[in-house]
């Protein structure tokens, strides 16, 4: 469990330093609201945030009506978070009172275009809401996918749903917030989604470059290659599955068993020269996988 706040330009100031050195290790940031409301304090709050050394994430509290003023909300927000790298989600806020009035099916195809919307723009979408809203407002079903940051202000969070991030307070105090002195909102995040967004390539970041396919077997070693008397060398075998290794000469050279390469380009093989003769001697191993040997010779002074 990860503690984070979420604030707004109401939130004043913030001492960002001080909200980390109390434990506070994310934050979610208001970035706007409708279409023609840009929140006056994102900059200054992800760039200082993030200097001390808390994620961040933002989010859009949606006043769209339609699914046409939903992708205009989604437009907007995605003009004032270009080029913005976040490794916490961006979430939808669904609290406004005047959209709560339509009908299940009808908000839940605003909050979809939304959602799509930013999702198609390469961000990690998340929804904001509350047990009322999530009960009786959208159709589960419909989206379940996305994950839900729930405001529920009690000693436990809800079993119901699948909860990513709890809102667990909404009148916390908090060093560095209004003198630490005025109320904020707390949450508990239960993902690393640091690792997750990173690895996904979400909110700016480049996504991950597969490493090309493994295919036949290559040794990273030339023959001939000179060991000292207890030095080891390490091959490089490269291959998709685990291969065989058989050796000669073992007195005078041991082998390990291949393990994968945690760089993922194959199978690393432990080779060791063996004391203590005092003249040249000779050993190799011969390599098997994908129905292809290769061999490599070692001189071990």
């Amino acid at each position: 469990m990860i503690k984070g706040i979420d604030v707004y330009n109401a939130s004043g100031t913030i001492n960002w330093s001080q909200v980390f050195a109390a434990g506070y290790k994310f934050a979610m940031i208001k970035a706007s609201e409708g279409h023609t409301l840009a929140d006056a304090s994102m900059a200054r709050n992800l760039a200082g945030a993030a200097m001390a050394g808390l994620h961040t994430g933002v989010y859009h509290w949606i006043h769209a009506e339609s699914v046409a003023e939903a992708v205009q909300e989604a437009d907007f927000f995605l003009k004032l978070i270009r080029g913005c790298k976040m490794e916490y989600p961006v979430a939808l806020d669904i609290e406004q009172a005047t959209i709560l009035r339509l009908s299940k099916d009808k908000l839940t195809d605003i909050v979809i275009a939304w959602c799509q919307r930013v999702q198609q723009a390469g961000y990690y979408v998340a929804l904001y809401v509350n047990l009322n809203v999530l009960r009786n407002h959208l159709v589960w079903s419909r989206i379940k996918q996305y994950d839900i940051w729930l405001a529920q202000y009690n000693s436990t969070v809800t079993k119901d749903y699948p909860v990513a991030i709890w809102q667990y307070s909404e009148s916390g105090r908090v060093p560095g917030v209004k003198g630490g002195t005025g109320a904020v909102d707390l949450n508990i995040s239960y993902k690393d989604y640091p690792a997750i967004i990173r690895a996904g390539g979400y909110n700016n970041y480049p996504k991950p470059v597969a490493p090309p396919e493994i295919t036949g077997l290559t040794l990273d070693t030339p023959s001939g290659k000179d060991l000292a008397t207890g030095e080891r060398y390490t091959v490089l075998a490269k291959c998709k599955d685990k291969p065989t290794v058989t050796t000669t000469g073992r007195d005078v050279i041991a082998v390990s068993e291949p393990r994968l390469d945690p760089k993922g380009r194959g199978w690393l093989i432990d080779v060791e020269g063996l004391p203590p003769e005092p003249v040249v001697r000779h050993g190799h191993i011969a390599v098997t996988a994908a129905g292809v040997t290769q061999q490599c010779n070692f001189n071990v002074l």
